[in-house]
């Protein structure tokens, strides 16, 4: 068996774990498992498949390219089904790991310029080795970045902008690799080059997006609280003005009480029993 299957599988299996970080810190122990579990699954699984892909078509650019291109998919199905967060959210975590593939690929473009002597299927495998390699490098980097990576789910919910922002990533992406589906293995200077300009500006446009963010639901926080208050100081009115009604009717009734007694004790006091009984008789079917 050829090795280039295994390290491309191996590549695959570390994107997807990288990727799955973004959701890590609200997922369930039984869908990480799980998670876990197919994807290492299929990345077996994907050794076999490609090692008979490349038997019977060969190992060039864009057969390669084509592994390449098509390898996510599984894992991005795994993922969408065991964390249903909405695709909103896994388009726009899918984005950003191509950006850093992107990124990763390029670099070691540099290093594969030092090999062009080589026959192409040589530059594959050296190219596929290093960026596995470079993977395990910035693995510390890159888990910290998609740690960090998902604003609030709320953000992604609203419409349309959490849409906007989802496929973003995949758009700015998407030039450079139509560039890239073709069978050249390695591309000119200024295309490597502007595999590192858009990743970047985007990379400081999105750190805008989550100050934004932050601000919009800090926003959404201080008008919410103006709200709650508003209906404490409304209830407290209302409260008090029951309280100024309740005390003014408490005081009429401690004045119909006193009267009412000190008309008894007068009656008592005279010997005039009769009207008293009477006049409690009258009070005591006059109440409610």
């Amino acid at each position: 068996m050829q090795l280039l299957p295994i390290l491309i599988a191996l590549a695959q299996l570390l994107d997807a774990a990288i990727r799955y970080l973004a959701f890590s810190r609200k997922v369930t122990e039984k869908a990480t498992r799980k998670l876990f579990l197919y994807s290492s699954l299929w990345c077996v699984a994907s050794v076999f498949v490609y090692e008979i892909f490349f038997a019977k078509f060969y190992v060039d650019a864009s057969t390669y390219k084509l592994v390449l291109f098509i390898g996510w998919i599984p894992y991005f199905i795994i993922c969408a089904k065991l964390i249903p967060w909405g695709l909103s959210q896994h388009f726009f975590v899918f984005g950003m790991g191509v950006m850093c593939s992107l990124i990763q690929h390029t670099i070691g473009a540099f290093f594969i310029l030092s090999f062009v002597n080589l026959s192409e299927s040589e530059l594959i495998f050296i190219e596929a080795a290093t960026y596995l390699a470079l993977f395990v490098i910035f693995l510390p980097v890159c888990g910290y970045f998609f740690f960090k990576l998902l604003p609030s789910r709320e953000f992604f919910n609203l419409r349309p902008q959490g849409i906007y922002i989802a496929l973003l990533p995949l758009i700015i992406c998407s030039a450079h690799l139509i560039r890239l589906a073709d069978d050249v293995l390695i591309h000119s200077w200024a295309e490597r080059l502007s595999r590192f300009y858009l990743p970047i500006v985007f990379f400081f446009f999105y750190r805008y997006i989550l100050n934004a963010v932050k601000n919009f639901y800090e926003l959404q926080r201080l008008e919410r609280n103006q709200t709650r208050l508003e209906e404490q100081l409304t209830a407290l009115k209302e409260y008090d003005s029951l309280m100024t009604e309740n005390s003014k009717k408490i005081s009429v009734m401690r004045h119909d009480l006193r009267h009412n007694y000190n008309l008894i004790n007068t009656l008592l006091e005279s010997g005039d029993i009769d009207k008293a009984l009477e006049h409690i008789r009258n009070r005591k079917e006059g109440l409610p």
